[in-house]
Order: structure tokens, then sequence, then C-alpha cells
């Protein structure tokens, strides 16, 4: 099986998507602007308001542990910076050898991982 996309439902969609594509290198599908796409193309993010609960996720009050979506990134401290001047708010943040980890909220309160590995965690 391959995983084929995410589902976040949020506030607004349209604002969520901008920011994230401003701030993270994503893109908007052409295929289908509900999806947002990574630099490569190949893992989405589903991007919605659904009407089957009368409101979304209350992320700011959920642990960062409990969702999250996490990036790899050459530099952790840099990443941190510009993020919340674009106004992220700064969780946690680790650095110990061979591995530098950030927790940040975006405006919405949906977490993000930013990491630096010295030993890739995948095969």
């Amino acid at each position: 099986m391959k995983i084929e996309h995410f589902a976040i439902d949020v506030p607004d969609a349209e604002a969520f998507k901008k920011w994230w594509c401003e701030n993270l290198g994503m893109h908007v599908s052409k295929a289908n602007p509900g999806f947002i796409l990574d630099e490569e193309g190949r893992t989405g993010l589903e991007i919605y308001r659904t009407d089957c609960t009368e409101k979304a996720p209350d992320y700011p009050a959920m642990h960062p542990m409990t969702l999250h979506v996490a990036f790899l990134a050459d530099d952790v401290d840099a990443v941190v910076a510009k993020l919340v001047a674009a106004g992220a708010k700064l969780e946690e943040l680790v650095h110990k050898p061979g591995f530098d980890m950030a927790m940040l909220r975006d405006p919405w309160g949906v977490c993000i991982q930013f990491c630096h590995r010295a030993n890739p965690i995948f095969d």
C-alpha cells in the first residue's frame, strides 16, 4: 500500500493553504485545488472545512505529539526563525548530538515538526 494523502479539517481552508504554501514550500495541486503538495509533489494534504461536524478540531488544545506534520530541515533554527516571523508559535526546540528538532504551531494551532537527523529513520 502507498499513502495517498492526509486530511486536515481547518476553519479557513483557503487561508491555511496560502500560509503553508508561502511558508513551507508547499504548492496547490493543479489536478485538485483542495490539496497542497510537498515540493516534490509526492505527499499531499487535503485541506478542508467539513460539514460533517459543527467546527474544526481544537488543534491548539492538542498536545503536539497527538497530531503533527513532520518535515525534514537542513537548518532547524533558521526554519524556526522564519516561521515565528510569519506567525507560527514555537512549542519546543531540541538540540542533541545527531538530532535537531522543533515543534511549532501554525496560525490555526496545527503542530508542525522540523527535524534534522544524522541518521535517517527510514530505509
